[in-house]
């Protein structure tokens, strides 16, 4: 019996790798072909969650290491190019080993067709804070320079592509859900009239919600599957996935605090008691039981709108806390284990927080793949 043939993915504005995770938990035989990303915190970090029996030797001789390294346009902060000589040695030794792990090609800006390997599956996450409710609204206009208007370097790549024959037979583009707003129509019909023209069929624009596939997070997202060739029947199948919105929050939420490892986490995501937190406790205040949901996690879980508050008593007194960074990630949709792996990078609360806050969940993408594969690659 010959071998189910294998989905070649390549995921472009990858962050840490919620695709793959989804692709992986569905028994979906694939490979991770590629990855762009510019951002050196979601570099390593996908390549500790996804990539960790990949063996990479780094050479001794640290200006090899800056050689290979200077090939590519990293950035620190996720918004502007960060000059490598701030990076110290083992620094940038980490970055040449999860930047090779991850098979990673860099900035979007500078990925060139003809440098991809070939592909069925292009999923393209791109950034959302010119679109979101939390940005200022600049949109995705064509020429417009914003980070969401990197959409059109995936028109590009895609035309340079259908050039070379080598289109890519399935697209998943994710986003938020003001991509549908009126203020953006315009350039989202501009976006699938384009994708029309070189042979693709797309679905209509779903709004989908974390909490119709078993997570107690409201967090609706925006997803287009686009098929070269005739259009798929996807949204019948994602509609018949969605579930009753009943939760085990322990499945969710650490509480346990006899546990010493949800105790340390607990008092790490404590806040001191002020005037501003208190209005953040007015606001987003949760008690934990079966009918808690979580408003959206956001890259940033200290403002005033934040995902949720719990009345804590930890080494600050009696006060509240944010959710955990571990129950952040299961909030996501990503596992515990997944979850180790990306905390053994040290990072800083803020550092993973952002990461987390900019994934997808993991249970929406299963349900849309699904419905795209089915058996298909089984």
């Amino acid at each position: 019996m010959s071998e189910p043939k294998k989905l070649r993915v390549f995921e472009a504005f990858a962050g840490i790798g919620a695709q793959a995770s989804a692709l992986e938990r569905l028994g979906i035989n694939y490979e991770i072909v590629g990855i762009s990303d510019w951002f050196i915190d979601a570099i390593e970090c996908y390549a500790a969650i996804h990539c960790e029996n990949v063996e990479v030797d780094v050479p001794q001789d640290i200006k090899l290491v800056e050689e290979y390294l200077n090939q590519f346009t990293f950035s620190a902060t996720s918004i502007r190019p960060t000059n490598l000589k701030i990076l110290s040695e083992d620094q940038k030794r980490d970055l040449y080993r999860a930047n090779k792990k991850a098979n990673n090609f860099g900035s979007i800006t500078e990925l060139k067709g003809a440098d991809m390997p070939l592909t069925d599956l292009l999923v393209y996450s791109f950034p959302c804070q010119d679109l979101s409710t939390g940005g200022l609204g600049k949109g995705m206009k064509k020429g417009s320079g914003t980070h969401s208007g990197l959409l059109w370097e995936i028109e590009r790549i895609l035309k340079e592509l259908a050039e070379l024959n080598r289109l890519p037979e399935y697209l998943l583009l994710e986003n938020v859900k003001t991509i549908k707003a009126d203020k953006n129509k315009e350039d989202l019909e501009q976006w699938l009239g384009f994708l029309t023209s070189i042979g693709y069929s797309n679905s209509d624009c779903m709004i989908l919600n974390a909490l119709d596939f078993g997570v107690p997070q409201d967090r609706e997202r925006a997803f287009i599957v686009s098929h070269l060739g005739e259009v798929l029947n996807v949204k019948d199948k994602i509609e018949a996935k969605k579930g009753e919105r009943k939760y085990n929050i322990h499945d969710f939420i650490m509480d346990d605090y006899q546990n010493p490892t949800y105790k340390r986490e607990a008092n790490i995501a404590q806040l001191n008691k002020t005037p501003s937190r208190d209005v953040m406790w007015e606001i987003n205040g949760k008690e934990i039981n079966n009918n808690t949901i979580i408003r959206t996690i956001t890259c940033n879980m200290d403002r005033t709108h934040t995902a949720a508050l719990f009345e804590y008593s930890g080494p600050k007194g009696k006060t509240y806390r944010r959710l955990t960074l571990r129950e952040a990630f299961l909030l996501m949709g990503f596992t515990a284990d997944e979850y180790e792996k990306a905390s053994s990078l040290g990072y800083s609360y803020r550092k993973l927080n952002k990461l987390i806050g900019n994934s997808i969940v993991v249970n929406v993408l299963e349900a849309v793949f699904d419905s795209m594969f089915g058996d298909k690659y089984k």
